[in-house]
């Protein structure tokens, strides 16, 4: 299980989801689970709140963030409306709420971090209200640098990259809708339309070559000091090469997808 607190500080700064987009979503989150009802909500993997408080803009009822780093759950402060958005630190594998209280449930970038990551999610069907609550899966697709992207080609070639230590969304997905008979959790799942979180942002270079000298991605951790140092000085000359300048920018495209998965 991965603990994002040692980049809290640098998290939002590093992973840009623009806040019109994460309006939308949290709209489109609240017009599929009818949270104008009110009742709770939960954001299992809260982090620094980027979708929790939205969501609390949008939920008369209340949100609940939980995670197992507080340092990221501190970045919140203000985010959401005073009263809106309570805070609990605590394992997904194992929450501390009785079965069948939420309305909702949205789990986004965080089944990868977990090794068992079956237990999220029979965790989140545990604690949704039976026939009417509804689980939501969210990932960002592209926006990352050829920057980083380099440096992870060149770490893999020395195989040093970490795996993920959990699951991606396809093999979640599978097991959301595989059969309980099969071995899976029997849910419908559906893709919902997500047209309108699409976006592009310009990143400058200094600012991606920033963010991997100071590892702010999970994958890098486990990488060694002096192997890291090596190959950010590769990845210094391949930007070099790539970029005319320290000044340079590129344009990174990326967009949002949200599932949606019911037990009727």
């Amino acid at each position: 299980y991965l603990s994002f607190d040692t980049v809290a500080e640098e998290y939002d700064r590093t992973r840009v989801i623009p806040e019109p987009h994460l309006e939308e979503a949290a709209r489109i989150i609240a017009r599929e689970c009818h949270l104008e009802r009110g009742g709770l909500f939960l954001d299992a993997g809260v982090g620094t709140g980027r979708f929790a408080a939205p969501l609390a803009r949008h939920h008369p009822g209340q949100v609940i963030g939980a995670d197992i780093a507080p340092a990221m759950m501190e970045r919140i402060g203000a985010k959401a409306p005073p009263g809106s958005l309570s805070l609990v630190q605590a394992d997904l594998q194992r929450l501390p709420f009785r079965r069948g209280v939420f309305e909702g449930a949205l789990l986004v970038h965080i089944l990868q971090l977990i090794e068992q990551w079956k237990l999220v999610l029979q965790e989140m069907r545990r604690l949704l209200v039976p026939r009417v609550g509804v689980l939501f899966l969210g990932v960002e697709q592209g926006g990352r640098s050829v920057l980083v992207d380099y440096y992870y080609e060149r770490a893999r070639a020395r195989n040093v990259l970490a795996a993920s230590l959990g699951t991606g969304m396809a093999p979640a997905l599978a097991y959301l809708r595989r059969t309980e008979r099969a071995g899976g959790l029997g849910s419908r799942v559906t893709l919902l339309e997500t047209s309108q979180l699409a976006w592009k942002r310009i990143v400058p270079i200094g600012g991606t070559l920033e963010a991997l000298a100071g590892r702010a991605y999970s994958q890098m951790w486990g990488i060694r000091d002096a192997v890291h140092e090596e190959l950010m000085d590769e990845t210094l000359r391949h930007a070099a090469r790539t970029f005319p300048g320290q000044g340079s920018s590129e344009t990174l495209s990326s967009r949002f997808v949200l599932y949606k998965a019911w037990w009727p």
